[in-house]
């Protein structure tokens, strides 16, 4: 029996780790998020609620303006209150 093996050419190597290494990180994160997440966060950027389906990929340069801005104006405030109990919510 033959084994055939599936050489990858040097060029065809690196060209690889490049794209492995140029993915966005920030659309990883975010297409691993849940529909909920997303809706929230497309929603307090001023999206349409078509574009809450999207994965980050789709998203044009202006919509990822905004979603940019939202996440640095809310993370502050969502980190600070993520600690607290619901008790403490409820006082």
């Amino acid at each position: 029996m033959e084994q055939t093996q599936h050489k990858v050419s040097a060029v065809e190597a690196i060209a690889q780790v490049r794209a492995m290494f140029n993915r966005n990180r920030v659309a990883v994160i975010y297409n691993k998020q849940g529909d909920e997440t997303k809706r929230v966060i497309c929603f307090a950027a001023g999206m349409e609620e078509r574009d809450m389906k999207f994965k980050f990929e789709r998203f044009n340069q202006i919509q990822r303006a905004a979603i940019h801005r939202v996440i640095k104006r809310l993370a502050p405030a969502i980190k600070e209150m993520a600690g607290y109990s619901l008790t403490e919510f409820n006082k």
